[in-house]
């Protein structure tokens, strides 16, 4: 018998059946919009990896999804600029703010809480006043001008003793670490716009660190947005009370993340491995370790900061990422727990529980500080060329992180 001749073409095989259900998932803006708009942020990660399309498909909701100048422009004209007043002063944003912009929600009566370092709360008062059009709204006890509560003049080379923080000022605020809170408000196209602006004692991790539950420890820096407890965040969607000064009993707190959708934990179960998700208790954390989920941000266009002086290296990174801390057991719950690193060497302040970074910090702080005051003092040495040794802070946390001896005694049951 003759071979039948066949005829070779270019196209290929019919393709299988997932292939062609994928392709029309994942190959289709409306579709998948309506699909990762309803999974949380880990299982959008996880069906971007299972195959090319999908990936592609994931990458690009994601971009506009997490859009954070859409985000922004609720309650700022010039998110652009505003970002590069967080990268200049290392402020973040927090609280239920950054919670929407990483859950993908939206809550209507919501405010923005921005959280300040010393020295730079005048600064970004004056921004909000003179670029955004906001108003200062004092409350009861506050002068009518915020300039007579925040002075434009700021010596950052002072001593910095241990604040301890004030009972009255504790059960006001409900925040630890916090100097004052400055309301603004402005009239926008929906209604009233408020920004909290948070002064921070210390820095503004040290404040949110100290937030009433996990879920709302998450913050948005000028580049990049992180959550230091993703899984009981986004996962669970479970928040575990913080002790602080004293217990929460703050009903409206509870009601409100509770009317949210998050389960209150009231403790952790003895025996929880310091691995066990979703809170990786007993366990030494830093930003942007493993248990954080990191969501960089799109930072072009956006103005890093200068050199603050001749006499200090170039510091363009924010200092958030530079601390640390545990969730350990204290008193009658849960609580953080971290050393202050607090020195007038450095421009801002940190938090750590490496006990040998802290100690070579310590020694350097004495030493530098100590010819630093010695050259002021002399008139070798003017204030605005105080050097500042954060990029040398950032160089000796990278090379401590692989000699880490905690602070922190830990039962090894």
């Amino acid at each position: 018998m003759s071979q039948i001749p066949t005829k070779h073409t270019s196209q290929r095989p019919p393709r299988l059946a997932y292939e062609c259900a994928v392709g029309e998932l994942f190959g289709r803006a409306p579709i998948y919009d309506a699909i990762f708009s309803c999974v949380s942020p880990r299982t959008l990660v996880r069906i971007g990896r299972s195959c090319r399309t999908a990936y592609v498909a994931s990458k690009d909701f994601s971009h506009r999804a997490y859009n954070i100048h859409r985000h922004l422009s609720r309650f700022l004209s010039e998110p652009l600029n505003f970002r590069s007043l967080q990268a200049r002063t290392g402020t973040l944003i927090a609280g239920s703010n950054a919670l929407q912009f990483l859950d993908r929600t939206f809550y209507p009566e919501s405010d923005m809480d921005i959280y300040v370092h010393p020295g730079h709360v005048r600064e970004v008062l004056d921004y909000l006043v003179e670029k955004e059009g906001y108003k200062f709204k004092p409350d009861s006890t506050q002068p009518r001008d915020y300039r007579e509560i925040v002075s434009d003049e700021w010596d950052g080379t002072q001593i910095r003793d241990e604040a301890l923080d004030d009972d009255e000022l504790l059960l006001y605020y409900q925040i630890r670490g916090v100097e004052s809170v400055l309301s603004m408000e402005k009239r926008g196209p929906d209604g009233l716009l408020k920004i909290q602006l948070i002064a921070c004692k210390t820095s503004p991790f040290d404040a949110i660190i100290n937030f009433h539950s996990t879920c709302v420890m998450n913050f948005i820096a000028f580049d990049a947005a992180y959550s230091l407890y993703p899984v009981g965040t986004f996962e669970k969607r479970e928040t575990l009370p913080v002790w602080r000064a004293r217990p929460l009993h703050d009903l409206t707190v509870v009601i409100k993340y509770g009317e949210r959708g998050f389960a209150w934990v009231s403790t952790l179960p003895s025996g929880t491995s310091p691995q066990n998700p979703p809170f990786y208790p007993f366990t030494d954390r830093t930003v942007g370790d493993r248990y954080t989920w990191k969501l960089p941000l799109d930072t072009r266009g956006v103005a890093l900061r200068s050199q603050m002086n001749p006499s200090s290296s170039v510091f363009q990174c924010d200092p958030v990422i530079y601390n640390g801390w545990a969730l350990e057991r204290v008193q009658h719950g849960m609580g953080t727990v971290y050393k202050t690193i607090r020195s007038s060497v450095f421009r801002y302040n940190y938090t750590t529980t490496n006990y040998k970074l802290n100690f070579k910090l310590w020694l350097f702080a004495i030493e530098q500080g100590f010819l630093s005051r010695i050259l002021l003092e002399n008139h070798l040495l003017e204030k605005e060329s105080w050097p500042w040794f954060d990029a040398e802070l950032a160089s000796s946390w990278e090379a401590f992180k692989h000699d880490f001896l905690s602070f922190i005694r830990r039962d090894s049951t």
